[in-house]
């Protein structure tokens, strides 16, 4: 269990779905994430970085469908009832030729199984993603407006995300403050000299997002995306929380 600093708390990460997981993860105003299950009694989660943010990335499951379940019942008791057909078959010393085929049909239904309990799984699965200092803020940090859809970095560190350096702004206010950040002034002072970065990194169009969004909706996920557009995984992820392009609607 990990020990709390000075003036930590917690809160329980919630999911807009129905899912199974057992255990949980907590999220603190130092911006610290732990879990809870079987394996783990409040280990601190570091995550993973994305264009210098860090990033919480988790695998969640929802409910299997009854009907689902009834077929998978329906083939597992097939399984078992060959299984002890064939064990009958080698003790009553049967032909080589009918174990076989006993064999090979026990084999390929349980080929069947596991392709129908991976497929179910598939479907199953939701990749839950988030940005951390997005997730302080959510949890601790109360929103002034609709209008107030960025969090932003007050001392412009991508990691310092306690609640104290964390603050909701417009995008016209994260505009300006954004002007005061170090890596814009070095990137306009690099474009001065001549110097550019990023040149693989194409600026999307209202055309573009509105491609992107239809993509969105028919079930592409963000690496996909990213090398369709050739922008960042940051990007993909606030569009699809409508911080950025919140206007523009998919196209049909």
């Amino acid at each position: 269990m990990t020990k709390n600093l000075p003036g930590e708390q917690w809160k329980t990460i919630k999911y807009d779905v129905e899912c199974i997981n057992k255990g949980l993860i907590e999220i603190s105003n130092y911006g610290r994430l732990r879990s809870f299950n079987k394996i783990s009694d409040g280990n601190i989660i570091n995550g993973s970085m994305i264009n210098g943010y860090r990033i919480i990335r988790i695998k969640l499951f929802t409910p299997r469908e009854e009907k689902v379940q009834k077929k998978i019942d329906r083939v597992q008791k097939q399984v078992f009832a060959l299984a002890r057909n064939l064990k009958a078959l080698k003790e009553g010393k049967a032909g080589k030729k009918i174990i076989k085929e006993a064999a090979d049909t026990l084999a390929d239904l349980k080929a069947s199984l596991t392709k129908l309990c991976n497929d179910d799984l598939k479907k199953r699965t939701i990749h839950y993603h988030s940005l951390i200092h997005r997730l302080v803020a959510d949890y601790f940090l109360k929103k002034p407006s609709p209008k107030h859809t960025i969090v932003a970095h007050i001392d412009y560190d991508k990691l310092n995300n306690r609640t104290t350096n964390l603050k909701w702004m417009t995008p016209e206010e994260n505009y300006e403050h954004q002007k005061g950040s170090p890596y814009v002034i070095k990137d306009k002072l690099d474009r001065e000299r001549g110097l550019r970065v990023n040149k693989g990194v194409m600026k999307l169009t209202t055309t573009k997002v509105m491609l992107l969004k239809k993509l969105i909706n028919e079930g592409k996920d963000n690496k996909q995306l990213v090398k369709i557009f050739k922008v960042s995984e940051t990007q993909i992820i606030r569009i699809r929380k409508g911080e950025n392009w919140a206007g523009v609607k998919a196209a049909k």
